[in-house]
């Protein structure tokens, strides 16, 4: 397959040849199942284009290496490979001005595999209008459970941030994610995925804590109206806590195979004891549920990651080649 950005005017002058294209992306699963083609795509060029565009193409096409040097064939040789050959197409359409031939619309898969190549190449302000439209497009409704949809909507608003939209995922991840968050190799900046993971290990600490903590008033006598009362909260309590796996030592961080969310759910489902152990003659209305709901507070707070204020709250990128790269601001 080939595809041809010259012009009578501005012919090409440069062959961009992709190997391996439509290697496995984002692989939620089982990345064996998904193999690259053997076959290759060739995208005729011309190399200003890619020159006045892209920091990374004019690193490439200006310097020392093989890809400056004009080939017997009358042309520059660039090579990438597995990258997807559509998302390509479509950036490459960009870089050269063919504004007809990018769609208006496009999936999130999509969406998220131009945003990579953006990264990647260093062309936000290239597909800045493009992306832009392709998320006021598809943002609504976003993810509200952990997901691959989720994983790639972080990855796209670390690379063209939308403040709004990258708390809300953040925030789904931080509660909703069972164990440490993954990236699925996608350009997703470090500190976001380390900080979801301490803000999920945090809470996860402090609804454990807040469990000890109604455990501790129970033994000591700090709560209730009678021994029977006391004892038979107590009891319930403890039960509940060994049946979740939440007494000490029972699970440990990264909390694998625990959300927040999950133990929030568990800890309002908590039962207290079926009879009426309190003193009649007392006015005690002491419930596990009561008590659960008062340490739940601890955690409603939960938010999501708000981008930097600093450098106009552009991210920095840290990209599969170890480059760095700013993510391009977008309009909420």
């Amino acid at each position: 397959m080939s595809f041809n950005f010259g012009t009578v005017s501005n012919p090409s002058d440069a062959i961009l040849t992709l190997n391996s294209p439509n290697a496995a992306f984002a692989a939620w699963d089982d990345p064996q199942n998904t193999a690259s083609s053997s076959a290759t795509v060739t995208f005729r060029v011309v190399s200003q284009s890619l020159i006045q565009t892209s920091r990374v193409f004019k690193a490439t096409l200006n310097g020392p290496w093989k890809e400056g040097s004009v080939a017997e064939d009358g042309c520059k040789n660039l090579e990438a490979e597995g990258w997807d050959s559509e998302a390509m197409r479509i950036v490459l359409s960009a870089i050269h001005h063919r504004t007809r031939d990018i769609p208006r619309s496009v999936t999130l898969e999509m969406l998220c595999k131009v945003a990579v190549l953006v990264d990647y190449y260093e062309l936000h302000d290239t597909l800045y209008f493009f992306l832009n439209l392709w998320i006021n497009d598809l943002w609504y409704p976003l993810p509200k459970v952990y997901s691959r949809d989720l994983i790639l909507w972080i990855c796209i608003t670390s690379i063209f941030t939308s403040a709004n939209i990258h708390q809300h995922v953040t925030n789904v991840a931080v509660s909703h994610c069972p164990s440490e968050f993954r990236t699925l190799d996608l350009p997703i900046p470090e500190r976001v995925a380390n900080c979801i993971n301490t803000r999920r290990e945090t809470a996860m600490k402090q609804l454990i804590a807040s469990l000890n903590d109604i455990k501790s008033k129970l033994l000591e006598d700090a709560t209730g109206c009678s021994f029977e009362c006391r004892s038979a909260h107590l009891g319930a309590l403890v039960i509940h806590m060994h049946d979740e796996r939440l007494l000490d030592g029972a699970i440990e961080p990264p909390f694998k195979g625990r959300s927040v969310a999950d133990t929030v759910t568990k800890m309002r489902g908590i039962r207290s004891p079926s009879k009426d152990w309190h003193v009649q003659t007392s006015t005690c209305e002491l419930s596990l549920k009561s008590l659960t709901e008062t340490a739940l507070k601890t955690v409603d707070a939960i938010q999501g990651l708000k981008l930097d204020d600093a450098d106009d709250c552009r991210l920095i990128v840290f990209t599969k080649k170890g480059k760095k790269s700013k993510g391009r601001k977008l309009e909420d």
